[in-house]
């Protein structure tokens, strides 16, 4: 009997459209598997090279070594590589302003760099990304933080010889002060000067004109031995990397205290110091890999299955001439080997084309990140190997089940209920009549067909709840990204301004307005207080999570502390209206009602965890009112004075650093004038105390502006403004702004694959239950329903399996939605909510595609004549 299984390339060939469906099935599965197998080994391995260049490529420092402990330390059986550093001094710079030791709160005397000696080998080991020049070789030459060159008394330039006094900063006691503020104490010890040369600029991850002190590196003298000398290494295996170094501290008898580790680095090689945070990522990866896998199977099961369904006659055919039900099961497996070995491969390569594919729109997007220039796809022979042996075992587990219903056909009763047409026990099916109402004859049938073969109806709504509690999950997972910081969403702007310039902020924001390659300048005023508001507006798990916030109360309100009130420039409001969940966003009616928009939404400290937790920890809506009183506005002896805010708005989140408040209290936006309402009183002694509001400013550049123009506007303000400050973050709002669009690609594509996954898992079920059932619809048509009654049959059949559908893959969905939700709350915490918005996405979608699905199955039945129909076999 071995030429039975030659029908096997027979059948294939002849069922083209269903081969092809069974083999998308499988490249879809295996390409989703190697792709995200090849990307976690490429990303890692740029995430690797990334952190590599920002902490440096060492394991663990040891401090406080002399001489013979690193000539040990560099011997040690346990120590691969060993770079040697020595902290030189500190060295002058320029002394300090008085306005910056008092805006600092840091009595120090003097602008310093830090000079520690580094030989090669620890050059080659820390991230010090040369700007210009190079690295030092000798000890007589020096590389500095290029911005620190304007501050010597003359610009530097590479190639001069600078004197530096060199000494040791010592550090005193912190002082209060009469308003109740603390002073960093700090003097400066002379030990001597040193000339050196001037070979590279350190170009800094940011540039902030604040950083009193700063970083400059020599060549070590290696002849030297005095003095105390620091030791980077790294070890040759850092698997139980902290165990290892721990044991080597021992070795020299040091203690923890002595050392200190690489920690990003170290993470990236699955060496976290988090023995819950490697866990949860291994749970994590098995809970994905499981459920596409889940995915999968669903889809090929289906595919065989169906295919199994259509040759029952055939099958029959072949047992009552002798063959036998091993025989029969071994050509459906061997179906399952032929299609394996034409589609693992292509998903294979297809999973690495894809990365290749989203590489090539990073490309696209300009993405001059160096985390991203430095990736590249990695083709890993582990990856192919686990992702092949995924398939295989996939697709076999999808095969044996209607393999062995295949071996079981009866030749007999194959022979005489041709196709799929079996003969049925149809009992009375109840409430039809309360149907056949509201849905017409074709909905009664409809229903009836649901009743009369239950195993078809459970085969289809399975498949159905599979898509849909897939699509749940997975949308759930891409929504806990972005809750839990993978994708930054919040944007600083291109430029911050800070400092004491209130009395100079309105006409620096006129200026700024002026600048053409300017788009935006938020101009924010801020005001800390406090808010009265009723318990039912507080969240139970807020109150559970952080009882103490909520212990005070007046008049039966609860005192909400540390309340922060913000605005960002009446013109800028609009930007929030893509942030507006309830009420409406009008300038007018903000000022005539005294009306604020609220943001629900806060950080709490979870006293179990000792972790902050971002969750919805209040329910205010429009209309609430909203007692606040400003700190600013106390005075001794007498009661807080209240002015009461109507809540006009409620904003998902915030924008700039004003997201969610972080101390468990409520972040408030409001137009200029509420504010200075709010914080205006008849006592001329305290409105002379707060007539200074404390004001930042944000500057958004135009997509094209010239940011040198900028730069060099800021620069000129800062040396003629007393007080004034910025921080450059033009370069990594430009990163931020991409990785959130590169990421987004990566959790957006991988919830479209998997709607994919489970779109032709439907097309597949629905389409084929039509095809199965041609002569039962063309016997329906022969004794007179019309065509439009055919397809308000099917599409009431559909409706019904949706039904059905939505109910289980609604509650399976959401159940799983929770427990990828557990799994990632040991990693981060924030709050878990019903999905409610992929649910509604996920079953209207199903049911729009089961729907789709029956046209081209029904068309192909009505272009045949009705006595072909119900002679043909499916």
């Amino acid at each position: 009997m071995q030429s039975y299984k030659e029908i096997t390339y027979r059948y294939l060939k002849g069922q083209k459209n269903r081969t092809l469906l069974t083999i998308l099935g499988i490249i879809l599965s295996v390409a989703l598997i190697s792709a995200i197998g090849t990307i976690i080994v490429s990303v890692r391995g740029a995430l690797i090279a990334d952190a590599i260049r920002e902490n440096g490529s060492y394991h663990a420092k040891f401090n406080e070594m002399n001489r013979d402990s690193i000539n040990k330390l560099i011997n040690h059986v346990e120590v691969s590589e060993a770079g040697i550093g020595k902290f030189e001094g500190s060295a002058i710079v320029q002394e300090t302003t008085q306005g910056e030791r008092e805006e600092y709160r840091w009595d120090i005397p003097y602008r310093y760099i830090e000079i520690e000696g580094l030989e090669d080998k620890a050059l080659e080991m820390l991230p010090l990304n040369i700007d210009e020049g190079r690295l030092p070789k000798t000890p007589d030459e020096i590389a500095i933080e290029h911005w620190v060159a304007n501050y010597f008394y003359k610009e530097v330039q590479l190639g001069d010889k600078i004197k530096l006094t060199v000494g040791n900063r010592v550090i005193g006691n912190d002082e209060e002060t009469s308003d109740g503020n603390i002073i960093r104490k700090e003097t400066f010890e002379k030990t001597g000067e040193k000339e050196y040369t001037v070979v590279g600029f350190i170009k800094p991850q940011y540039i902030w004109k604040g950083n009193l002190v700063t970083k400059g590196v020599i060549g070590l003298d290696n002849k030297t031995e005095e003095g105390s000398y620091s030791a980077y290494i790294k070890i040759p295996n850092v698997k139980d990397a902290y165990e290892k170094v721990t044991s080597i501290a021992k070795d020299l008898g040091k203690t923890e205290n002595d050392f200190e580790y690489n920690y990003r680095v170290l993470r990236l090689y699955a060496e976290s110091m988090s023995e819950t945070f490697d866990k949860s990522m291994v749970i994590l990866l098995l809970f994905v890999v499981g459920l596409i896998i889940v995915s999968t199977i669903a889809v090929i099961y289906n595919a065989f299955n169906i295919s199994v369904l259509e040759r029952i006659t055939q099958f029959g055919l072949l047992r009552s001439v002798g063959a036998t039900p091993r025989q029969i099961k071994g050509i459906v497996l061997k179906e399952a080997m032929i299609l394996s070995i034409i589609g693992i491969p292509i998903g294979l390569f297809s999973g690495v084309f894809a990365m290749r594919v989203v590489l090539y729109i990073i490309n696209l997007l300009k993405a001059d990140i160096l985390v991203f220039s430095d990736m590249k796809i990695t083709i890993s022979g582990i990856v192919f190997l686990i992702s092949t042996v995924i398939g295989l075992v996939t697709v076999f587990l999808s095969a044996i089940g209607p393999a062995i219903k295949a071996g079981k056909v009866s030749p007999v009763e194959a022979v005489r209920n041709t196709g799929s047409i079996r003969k049925e026990k149809i009992g009375k099916t109840k409430n039809t009549i309360f149907i056949r109402k509201i849905l017409g004859v074709e909905g009664e049938i409809a229903y009836k067909n649901l009743r009369r073969n239950r195993k078809r109806f459970i085969i289809t709504v399975f498949s159905m709840v599979i898509s849909i509690s897939l699509f749940i999950t997975f949308s759930s997972f891409s929504n806990f990204m972005f809750k839990m910081g993978v994708v930054e969403s919040s944007n600083m702007g291109n430029f911050s301004i800070y400092g004491d310039i209130d009395d100079n902020a309105e006409k620096i924001y006129r200026e700024l307005k002026d600048i053409e390659d300017i788009k935006r300048v938020y101009k924010v005023t801020f005001n800390n207080g406090e808010v009265l508001i009723k318990e039912n507006r507080i969240s139970k798990d807020m109150i559970k999570m952080a009882p103490m916030l909520f212990e005070n109360k007046k008049d039966d309100l609860i005192e909400i502390n540390n309340a922060q009130i913000f605005t960002i420039g009446d013109e800028n409001l609009e930007v929030l209206k893509g942030l507006l969940k309830e009420g409406t966003l009008d300038i007018d009616k903000l000022n005539k009602e005294n009306g604020v928009l609220v943001i629900n939404s806060t950080y709490a400290h979870n006293q179990k965890t000792k972790r902050n937790s971002l969750m919805e920890g209040y329910k205010l809506k429009v209309g609430d009112k909203l007692p606040y009183a400003s700190y600013d506005l106390d005075k001794e002896g007498a009661d807080r004075v209240y002015k009461e805010l109507t809540v006009a708005g409620v904003l998902e989140k915030g924008i700039l650093d004003m997201e969610y408040n972080l101390n468990g209290s409520i972040n408030i936006i409001t137009t200029e004038e509420v504010l200075n309402n709010l914080l205006m009183t008849n006592d001329e002694e305290i409105d002379d105390s707060i007539s200074r509001y404390r004001t930042n400013m944000y500057i958004d550049m135009t997509e094209d502006g010239d940011i040198e123009n900028i730069r060099s506007y800021l620069d000129k303000l800062e040396e003629r403004t007393p007080g004034f400050h910025y921080i450059d973050y033009a370069e990594s709002a430009k990163e931020n702004k991409i990785v959130s669009i590169i990421v987004s690609i990566f959790l957006y594509g991988f919830v479209a694959i998997i709607t994919l996954i489970s779109s032709i898992n439907i097309i597949n079920t629905i389409s084929t239950n039509i095809i199965l059932r041609t002569k039962e619809i063309a016997m329906i048509k022969a004794i007179g329903m019309t065509q439009s009654g055919i397809k308000r049959m099917v599409a009431f059949e559909s409706l019904f399996y949706g039904i059905y559908a939505t109910i289980f893959g609604g509650t399976i969905g959401t159940v799983l939605s929770y427990i990828l939700f557990n799994i990632l709350m040991r990693i981060r915490e924030f709050q878990w909510m019903i999905p409610w918005k992929n649910i509604f996405i996920a079953c209207i979608g199903a049911g729009i595609i089961a729907l789709l699905s029956g046209a081209y199955p029904l068309k192909r039945i009505n272009d045949k004549i009705i006595v072909e129909s119900i002679k043909a076999e499916n």
